[in-house]
């Protein structure tokens, strides 16, 4: 009978990335996703309806980066493999095609049925027949390249419809720097917090790029940040204990699966099944440790969910369990088990895991080891009596086994051999001799007779902890939860954040007070030694004084950009920058930025943007953010403006909740005609100062608009980078091409002046008219009036 082994292939060495990604359509366009995220080695699955441009699939995919997207044969020629190929034609994954039998719907059903499922019930599995054979591509991929046969009950699937997130396209997550910073990759959102276990930064990544749009989920997870809050001991006590559990799914992802042929991984698999035993030993201690701490939390929520699961009884009826076999006398110390260690201790460890009186051909291995070390150690210490010049010392190392560190000066005996440098510094050497080779031949030998028997020993306590992989997932699930909401705590109280307001309501505000850029925020706090300043976040160009907004069904279009990220904050349950903040559910964000062309996709910058803004109308839904900056400057003036009104004029019919950027003033002139305009102007403050300070304002008049038009943005902020003979001409032109505007004459805004309040309502009335959203009776019954 073979000994369980555990599935601990480094997918690395053929495949680089994080997860593999199988993806499949059916004739309806209900697309089944599934992913494995191959540190973890947990599915996640779902299945949802898409539109033409196949916005949800796409975002599915780009958030996970996956190396590999496995798709059908049948599917070459659609438009979504089009769409796939267009979407990583410059990233390193690769688009592998399987045929059309191994997505197999009903063998999907099955694995689904023996593997621990989250998320989705046992009688809804046969209507996600497209998830299920999309599963079991995956699957049976993972096994073939792995080499593993995995274990259908200690598999962890999780089910997440795609309407429970946010949809959040790869474009807008890179301009966001959500995971990733543009300049500096390290200085993104998901820099801003620190999580300590390997769980807790998935989840936290997954939080970001797909954050949660269901109100109970979101409002849970701020309750819990709150009571972290509140009880700083309970905090700081909680990160001190999750690092003892950092790697708690690597160590259940071992347990998924075992060698698919007899013998075929050898010592490897088998020195890998001992350190997870010994390592889950620790985890399994630690466990109870961290629910008696979450005591104090209340009664209800997250922190309560966490601290009844983590005090479940088996925890420690598993950990007595290898106790009895596994040898206490390891060589760790405090949290950290002998796993962790490198070098000969943790060698050693190894051959000495369990008790002694457990299995007698074991004790004969050992004692043969035992004998061999002996002479290992014997043969080094008359080595250094004969050359106590060269400070011998007695090292190991994995392949080399065991050698002879010495000094570089002097001559090497010449009974040393195999003769080389020892680390970078040039000072150390590294040799053997013929009885330390003739010792370390028998060492191995017996090595791996110790490591057959143990695995033997423990394939019992395998089996146990495979039987209870349900139950060690949702503890470890647990404890990712856990360490998200102490990273959110941690944020929370370093940069002096508030607990925003979330409501399912269409016509919810989205309401910012002194809002912050949290990745500004954070730059300004290291440049002063980590205390944040609350006034002001500093740019390339200068301070920026926080930022208030409000949005609603009466005002639902500005036009400057927002605080995306502060909004993507909300959805994933963390606390804001801000002094007040309140938010409506947003089921879907779009971004149109920046100048870059595509040279792959022969597209000039301009191009670029009308298919971004193209995508963005066909997408938006009633509950979508959006953003756009700078539309329309790729081309001439006349036209960019005519584009961008256009685009406006759309979103404004749509009613989506809108931050526009822009340098054309004609676009906030739009306010005099269209209701839920907002007209918003960056000023600067503080002339004469060497560092510019910049705030936002609310421009309440056309008269105010048009004195902001005339103040010529550009060349003030020019100022600080140009010289000045450029300035001063560049004044000279600005004035004759504003003279040119306006034929000669009186100001543009006298005539606005002189025509009186009611002329202005009657116009705007007749505009309105003209668009059809007014009744045909309001401008005469405004006549009469007149």
């Amino acid at each position: 009978m073979q000994s369980p082994c555990l599935c601990v292939q480094d997918w690395r060495q053929s495949i680089p990335g994080d997860s593999v990604v199988a993806l499949i359509e059916s004739r309806a366009r209900e697309i089944g996703f599934a992913a494995i995220h191959r540190r973890s080695m947990e599915f996640q699955i779902t299945q949802f309806s898409d539109t033409a441009s196949y916005n949800r699939a796409l975002s599915q995919c780009l958030a996970l980066e996956p190396a590999c997207v496995l798709v059908s044969r049948s599917a070459r020629g659609t438009e979504l493999l089009r769409l796939l190929e267009q979407a990583f034609g410059g990233s390193s994954c690769r688009l592998t095609f399987l045929e059309r039998r191994h997505f197999d719907e009903t063998e999907g059903q099955a694995l689904l049925e023996e593997a621990s499922v989250a998320g989705l019930q046992h009688a809804d599995f046969a209507e996600k027949f497209v998830a299920a054979a999309a599963f079991t591509a995956l699957w049976h991929f993972v096994e073939a390249s792995a080499d593993v046969r995995l274990q259908g009950s200690a598999v962890k699937v999780t089910f997440r419809a795609a309407s429970q997130t946010m949809a959040i396209d790869a474009s807008s997550a890179r301009l966001l720097e959500l995971v990733r910073g543009l300049r500096d990759p390290s200085k993104s959102l998901l820099g801003l917090f620190s999580c300590r276990t390997a769980g807790g930064s998935q989840l936290l990544r997954q939080s970001l790029l797909q954050p949660s749009v269901q109100l109970k989920e979101i409002q849970a997870r701020q309750a819990a940040v709150e009571v972290f809050l509140r009880q700083e001991p309970l905090f700081f006590q909680t990160q001190q204990l999750l690092p003892a559990l950092g790697d708690m799914e690597v160590l259940l992802a071992r347990l998924t699966g075992e060698p698919s042929r007899q013998g075929s991984h050898g010592s490897e698999w088998c020195k890998v099944t001992v350190r997870t035993a010994l390592r889950l030993r620790n985890v399994l201690a630690a466990l109870p440790l961290l629910a008696d701490v979450l005591k104090s939390a209340p009664e209800e929520g997250l922190l309560a969910e966490a601290r009844q699961l983590l005090s479940h009884r088996r925890f420690t009826e598993l950990r007595k369990e290898l106790e009895r076999v596994l040898d206490s006398n390891d060589g760790s110390t405090g949290a950290v088990g002998l796993g962790r260690s490198r070098g000969s201790l943790a060698h050693c460890a190894l051959m000495c895991a369990v008790k002694a009186n457990a299995s007698a051909l074991l004790d004969v291995a050992r004692q043969t080891w035992s004998e061999s070390m002996q002479a290992i150690q014997q043969a080094h210490r008359a080595l250094a009596v004969q050359y106590p010049e060269l400070q011998l010392r007695l090292e190991f190392a994995e392949k080399r086994g065991w050698f002879l560190s010495h000094a570089a000066h002097g001559v090497t005996p010449s009974e040393f051999f195999h003769t080389s440098l020892k680390g970078t510094s040039g000072s150390r050497l590294a040799s053997t001799t013929k009885e330390l080779n003739s010792e370390n031949f028998k060492l191995r030998q017996a090595e791996a007779e110790i490591l057959k028997r143990t695995v033997e020993v423990l394939a019992g306590l395998i089996q146990e902890l495979r039987s209870e992989a349900p139950l060690l997932h949702r503890a470890s699930q647990a404890v990712s939860v856990l360490d998200l909401l102490a990273a959110f705590a941690g944020y929370a109280l370093s940069s002096s954040c508030v607990r925003p307001e979330i409501s399912d309501s269409l016509e919810a505000p989205m309401a910012i007070k002194e809002g912050r850029h949290p990745l500004l925020d954070r730059s300004r706090a290291s440049e002063h030694g980590g205390h944040l300043h609350r006034r002001a976040s500093k740019d390339r160009l200068g301070d920026f004084e926080p930022v208030d907004f409000f949005l609603d069904g009466t005002c639902h279009f500005q036009t400057i950009t927002g605080q995306a990220q502060l909004v993507i904050l909300a959805h994933a349950g963390s606390f804001v920058p801000a002094g007040y903040a309140s938010f409506r559910l947003v089921t879907s964000l779009f971004t149109r930025m920046g100048t870059s062309d595509s040279i792959e996709a022969n597209a000039s910058s301009f191009l670029v943007e009308m298919k971004e803004a193209s995508h963005i109308l066909k997408n938006i839904t009633s509950q979508s953010l959006v953003l756009v900056d700078e539309l329309g400057r790729g081309t001439a003036h006349a036209d960019g403006l005519a584009i961008c009104k256009a685009v406006c004029e759309r979103l404004m019919d749509l009613k989506v909740y809108t931050f526009f950027a822009t340098h054309f003033f004609e676009i906030c002139w739009m306010s005099a005609k269209l209701q839920g305009f907002r007209s918003m102007h960056l000023q600067r403050l503080l002339e004469g100062e060497k560092t510019a300070r910049f705030c936002v304002q609310h421009v309440t008049s056309m008269k105010a608009l048009w004195e902001k038009a005339e103040e010529s943005y550009g060349l003030r902020a020019a100022e600080e980078l140009l010289p000045a003979a450029l300035l001063r001409r560049g004044r000279e032109m600005q004035a004759q091409s504003s003279s040119r505007l306006q034929g000669q004459g009186e100001p543009g805004w006298a005539w606005v002046q002189r025509a009186g309040s009611s002329c202005g309502a009657l116009a705007r009335q007749l505009l309105a008219l003209a668009r059809g959203s007014l009744a045909p009776g309001a401008p005469h019954q405004q006549k009469e009036r007149m």
